[in-house]
């Protein structure tokens, strides 16, 4: 998917409401994005900001081959590996503690007690499922997370993503393929784990 060629023209001529909607259609996922490959929102913030100021220094040299929105998301996945490369890490894994968020402060119930709430034994099934995929998400390989996130969190589509990460399609489905499948295992083990 090729840029808009009225809309290129006008961010490279510094065209300020051009910009507003592009960073307006677009910020938010590339912030959300940001946050999950860094696993901090600030620093997110900041590695977005930086990649937006190149972004708009280097615009003249954008050629329009791939989206506005493939060819910022590249921009900000790059930042971000730069920083987590300065981490000396590409993951880092939560330290949790497994009893986290089913107390609040005075050490009560935050949801219902499951044995007499039938809601809340369902709300605390699907907390259980939401923390397995996360945890089975941060354990992913870095290349399967990164077009997993693109494709399932942010709707990219496969030549979005080609075009971000410099892949071929077929690699990209066969990233995909490999990520779900780790993550459908990670979860029915974790559910035959809890029945036993």
């Amino acid at each position: 998917m090729t840029s808009n060629p009225t809309e290129l023209t006008r961010l490279q001529s510094g065209d300020a409401a051009t910009w507003r909607a592009v960073l307006t259609e677009h910020g938010p996922m590339l912030l959300g994005y940001a946050t999950r490959m860094l696993k901090d929102r600030a620093l997110a913030e900041d590695v977005v900001q930086d990649a937006l100021v190149s972004a708009y220094r280097k615009i003249g040299g954008f050629d329009g081959r791939s989206s506005v929105k493939a060819w910022l998301t590249r921009i900000v996945r790059n930042r971000a590996i730069d920083v987590l490369r300065g981490r000396n890490r590409l993951v880092e894994m939560p330290d949790g503690d497994p009893d986290a968020g089913y107390f609040d402060e005075r050490g009560r119930w935050a949801i219902s007690c499951p044995r007499f709430a039938p809601t809340g034994e369902k709300a605390l099934d699907e907390q259980r499922l939401v923390d397995r995929l996360r945890v089975a998400m941060d354990a992913l390989p870095h290349g399967q997370r990164d077009v997993l996130l693109l494709k399932e969190v942010h709707g990219f589509t496969t030549e979005e993503i080609c075009a971000a990460l410099d892949l071929e399609p077929g690699n990209v489905r066969i990233r995909i393929h490999r990520a779900r499948k780790a993550l459908r295992a990670a979860v029915l083990q974790g559910a035959t784990l809890e029945e036993s």
